[in-house]
């Protein structure tokens, strides 16, 4: 029997200026949307990994700085909590040439027709792995309790189609059946681990390759599925920040807590230094083959191993990264 619901208890929904919130946007909204990446994440539906803040472009400083996870495409983010307008425009184009940026995110509260017509333009001249987000900060109010809204308005046409199909570590452009196989199987497997653990990450598509990653909180360093050599698949902290030695000092840290680790998660794991890289790897391996071409219930079995392993990936590894002060 159906919960009947009385109308006369709902809230009314407000929305209400960002600057009745964040008076100042480089003191106050900027430091708090560096806090708080994981609300815009879950709005654009990828996960942006910020490096810092006010980064500088010659005289000028874009307002946050980082790179996509799944990809490695550097992003940048520039806010304002006035509506849109040509200067802001002009530093946004200036702050992703000098970084050769990928993903390229402007914030603000309302976009003006010419600026949302100009993104748009940018997104039908640029390459595929270059593509342009405008998004609008609104706050919510309901009975008195407000939330910040990110809600795009501008986002390349073919997002959920070919400008996910991006460079590949080694093996190139993607285009095969293998490929999209990759890309069926990893967004079967992120919808299980989202519905078994809500918030553990903000991503929402699949890319045509053989890897998926996620954000582990920790600038550098993320968590990720791989279908690796002979296609033996494995759940995997990669450690790759710019810094060699701070890719030791994170690796060695964690390294001497192997012993509790291996206890909580389980299982045993590969600790793998990746002599003459600057990458560090730490490595659980499925206990048992299942190539992508596998059949349905063998990759089912697999995603079962996946969401597990990478639930408690996180439940080990986070509070340990985050805890490190370099």
């Amino acid at each position: 029997m159906s919960e009947t619901v009385s109308l006369s208890g709902l809230g009314r929904l407000v929305r209400r200026d960002a600057r009745t919130v964040w008076a100042h946007e480089a003191q106050q909204f900027t430091p708090w949307l560096q806090l708080h990446i994981d609300q815009l994440n879950e709005a654009i539906g990828f996960e942006i990994e910020l490096s810092g803040r006010e980064e500088r472009v010659g005289p000028f400083a874009v307002d946050l700085y980082g790179k996509e996870v799944q990809t490695g495409r550097p992003a940048i983010i520039e806010n304002q909590l006035e509506p849109t307008d040509h200067g802001h425009l002009g530093q946004l184009l200036t702050y992703a040439a000098g970084l050769k940026a990928g993903i390229v995110v402007w914030i603000a509260p309302k976009f003006r027709d010419e600026h949302r017509a100009a993104l748009s333009w940018l997104n039908e001249i640029s390459p595929q792995d270059v593509s342009f987000f405008g998004i609008e900060i609104e706050i919510l109010e309901i009975n008195g309790q407000r939330a910040p809204n990110f809600k795009p308005v501008v986002q390349p046409n073919d997002w959920l189609g070919t400008r996910s199909v991006l460079v590949s570590r080694s093996q190139g452009r993607l285009s095969s059946e293998r490929n999209l196989a990759y890309q069926a199987f990893f967004a079967r497997t992120l919808e299980a681990l989202k519905a078994q653990a809500p918030g553990i990450t903000g991503a929402s598509k699949a890319q045509r390759q053989g890897w998926f990653s996620l954000a582990s909180g920790k600038a550098g360093v993320s968590f990720a599925w791989v279908f690796g050599s002979a296609e033996r698949f494995r759940t995997e902290v990669y450690i790759d920040t710019p810094d060699l030695d701070r890719n030791l000092a994170i690796f060695e840290g964690l390294y001497q807590q192997h012993q509790s680790i291996e206890d909580e998660l389980g299982c045993s794991l590969q600790w793998e230094w990746l002599e003459r890289r600057r990458a560090k790897r730490i490595t659980a391996l499925a206990p048992f083959s299942a190539p992508i071409s596998s059949p349905a219930e063998q990759l089912e079995r697999l995603t079962d191993w996946a969401v597990a392993t990478m639930i408690k990936f996180a439940e080990v590894f986070r509070p340990r990264l985050r805890s490190f002060p370099y």
